[in-house]
């Protein structure tokens, strides 16, 4: 089967939006203010730590000097977590003002002020050309294809992505609605190389086995 949308069919709904994000985020933003709790981290706390482990081992990144950016960075969690790994040349770009002056607010409670996050919507990107060492995603693909224009707008995507890295950098995409063979089927071209996955554990439930989310790593050609 060589078509993505014969595999994968999603309908689209309010996740898609980012009216639902900017509602979202002012009310973690008001629960932070309050409390200072972060709000929520995508797929857990558990998958968030493997991943970012994941990323700290590939051979090709350098803590001290490659420059990743988090494409729908959100509360800015997983380049936190980066942080605490070592990594030091680290951006966070969102559509939504209001999440990244949520992830702008952790990071200084974090004690951290090294994290760059900015305000940027890949339908009329500022990023330039050739910039990043590696583009990491949690989420953000799972989302943009909930939106009502979704088959353009998943297009769109991957070709921002191959903009913004650098020849031979390197794509993280993180999933909990598309399996392993999809996100290959996908993303596979003679712009990406799939290199491999990263392991998580391992459920099993009336005699199936498997997990709930997905993360392959890319190199761009």
């Amino acid at each position: 089967m060589s078509d993505f949308e014969d595999v994968v069919e999603v309908e689209s709904c309010v996740l898609g939006t980012k009216e639902h994000w900017d509602l979202a985020y002012d009310r973690e933003l008001d629960c932070f203010d309050e409390t200072g709790d972060v709000g929520e981290i995508w797929f857990g706390k558990s998958c968030l730590k493997t991943m970012c482990k994941g990323v700290s081992q590939i051979p090709e990144l350098n803590k001290e000097t490659s420059k990743i950016i988090d494409l729908g960075c959100g509360n800015g969690m997983t380049l936190i977590e980066l942080s605490k790994l070592g990594f030091k040349k680290l951006d966070g770009s969102d559509y939504s003002a209001r999440g990244i002056e949520l992830s702008k607010k952790i990071m200084e409670q974090e004690g951290f002020n090294h994290i760059n996050y900015f305000v940027d919507d890949i339908t009329d990107s500022k990023i330039e050309q050739h910039v990043y060492d590696a583009v990491l995603d949690k989420g953000t693909f799972d989302a943009i294809a909930l939106s009502e224009d979704r088959d353009r707008m998943k297009q769109l995507y991957k070709q921002h992505v191959e903009h913004i890295l650098k020849p031979n950098g390197i794509f993280v995409i993180t999933s909990c609605n598309y399996t392993e063979n999809e996100l290959k089927l996908y993303y596979t071209s003679p712009e990406f190389e799939f290199i491999r996955n990263i392991q998580y554990p391992v459920f099993s439930f009336g005699g199936s086995k498997g997990t709930t989310q997905t993360t392959l790593i890319f190199k761009k050609n």
